[in-house]
């Protein structure tokens, strides 16, 4: 594969070139090429005109502001603290998704919690994407909180409505949504109509009625922006209800362009079946297919003082991997892998909640003042009038399932995103750094190329403290600053600190 002789040359150059700085033993670059292919997933004729020609390497982060509020912090992997949108980007990550209720707060204008999922806070999050070179998936729920296969109550200010009035109400809404979340600047990519709406959704049961709403909000994005493609998601591909869905979508002449999946290894089967439930509905139906939320553990500890929803003790899951970064990051390559072996019409991933995180050394009293006020937990207790589930507030049960530790810094796992292939030229951060000093372009041409990658190695050689030379801001001049180099130049590592033209 490409990527995979990429680092093998990438191996091979700077064993050859840099072992008059350090051996290559020592800098543990003769182990590159063993693991390298296991890791990579290749997109094969993947089209030019969805996402620029690059896989979606999607997160949904939809607590994060709330997150944020309660006081979580987040940090880049030299310890330092940084935006989490940086970070992400950083990592590869080029499409966020968020997940927009109408009216997540009581009469009082008090939180159900749950991020405070409404148009505005999506709008805010969409901004500080775009800023970091991000897409946006518009996740509209039409409901004020939660929605999953069994629960999809229509929003309060649409009770009683007849089904007239909810396709005039998705439709109007739909429409305010998009406009309000464009003129903040998100950059939108995909909207989707309805979460997990296995033959359920906005209250209703029947699958045909369900498409004339589908209709109404598909018919709202393409008078926004013919560009957005518009996405329809379902849950579970081993429940082999898939293939009937998407016919009833066919025959009611449903107009959307992609297909997607909640899975999740431990719930939904195996990810053959997922490839082969996907790549049917993808050309029986000439549709793109993508996964839309998937996670797993890294650990079975608590970080918030709120149950995990899995670990290894949890009831009715299959835990296919270890519960470490490792088997994290192996069960989020396997899930690509799975799309990417759709064939042309697989587009990609997004992992679910990756930084759902509390504040780890709070009291228990602390923890849930906190989700009642910042509305950071999956629920306040104000939540309670709209669904009865709800008994009181609570944390994060997936904060065992971040791609963060339980203080805020990356897990190993979150590498994840960069060995998805083909990238775009200049990375996800090529738009970050345009209006950046490059400070390692030593000839000041606008990119960064041999004749700096030679200059950094006399430095490095020389021991010279060259300003810009200190690549990974270590306080040291050596054989690292000058592997990253040559890593980027060669297309397998994308930083903030370099622009290739």
């Amino acid at each position: 594969m490409k990527a995979a002789k990429k680092i093998i040359l990438f191996a091979m150059l700077t064993c050859a070139v840099l072992s008059d700085i350090v051996p290559c033993s020592e800098s543990g670059l003769s182990q590159v090429v063993s693991g390298a292919e296991s890791d990579i997933v290749e997109f094969e004729n993947f089209p030019e005109w969805v996402n620029g020609g690059e896989p979606v390497k999607g997160v949904d982060i939809s607590s994060v502001l709330a997150a944020e509020n309660a006081g979580v912090e987040f940090f880049d992997d030299k310890g330092n603290s940084e935006d989490i949108f940086r970070i992400l980007a950083g990592h590869g990550v080029n499409y966020v998704r968020v997940r927009v209720w109408n009216s997540p707060f009581d009469a009082s204008g008090r939180s159900y919690g749950g991020g405070n999922c409404d148009m505005y806070t999506a709008a805010e999050i969409g901004r500080r994407a775009a800023k970091y070179g991000m897409k946006l998936l518009v996740d509209l729920q039409y409901s004020d909180f939660w929605c999953d296969p069994g629960k999809q109550t229509v929003p309060k200010a649409w009770s009683g409505y007849s089904q007239e009035q909810k396709k005039k109400a998705i439709y109007e809404y739909t429409k305010k949504a998009l406009s309000v979340i464009k003129e903040k600047g998100a950059d939108i990519g995909m909207v989707q109509i309805g979460n997990e709406t296995n033959c359920f959704f906005c209250g209703e049961k029947d699958m045909y009625k369900i498409c004339e709403m589908f209709s109404e909000g598909s018919r709202a994005v393409r008078e926004s922006d013919k560009n957005i493609l518009v996405v329809l998601h379902f849950a579970n591909p081993a429940t082999g209800y898939f293939d009937w869905y998407a016919k009833v979508l066919d025959e009611c002449r449903v107009d959307y362009d992609v297909f997607a999946a909640s899975y999740y290894s431990y719930w939904h089967g195996s990810t053959q079946n997922l490839t082969d439930v996907l790549q049917n509905i993808a050309y029986k139906y000439n549709k793109f297919v993508m996964v839309a939320e998937t996670a797993y553990p890294y650990t079975n500890e608590d970080g918030d003082k709120f149950s995990n929803a899995v670990s290894s003790g949890t009831d009715n899951v299959e835990l296919k991997y270890d519960i470490s970064p490792v088997g994290q990051k192996q069960c989020i390559c396997d899930v690509f892998r799975a799309v990417a072996n759709v064939g042309d019409k697989g587009i990609g991933a997004f992992y679910w909640e990756p930084a759902w995180l509390g504040r780890h050394d709070n009291t228990w009293e602390e923890q849930n003042r906190c989700w009642e006020e910042s509305g950071s937990g999956w629920a306040t207790s104000y939540a309670g009038e709209y669904d009865s589930q709800v008994i009181g507030a609570g944390g994060s049960s997936y904060d065992n399932q971040a791609l963060f530790d339980f203080y805020g810094h990356p897990l190993s796992s979150l590498d994840v995103f960069e060995d998805i292939y083909p990238d775009k030229p200049n990375g996800v951060l090529g738009k970050i750094i345009e209006n950046e000093k490059k400070t390692n372009d030593f000839n000041e041409n606008g990119r960064i190329d041999i004749y700096d990658y030679v200059m950094l190695r006399s430095y490095a050689l020389n021991g010279v403290a060259e300003p810009g030379a200190d690549v990974n801001k270590d306080g040291k001049v050596n054989a690292s600053d000058v592997n990253s180099v040559l890593r980027f130049m060669l297309g397998i590592q994308t930083d903030n600190q370099y622009n290739k033209k």
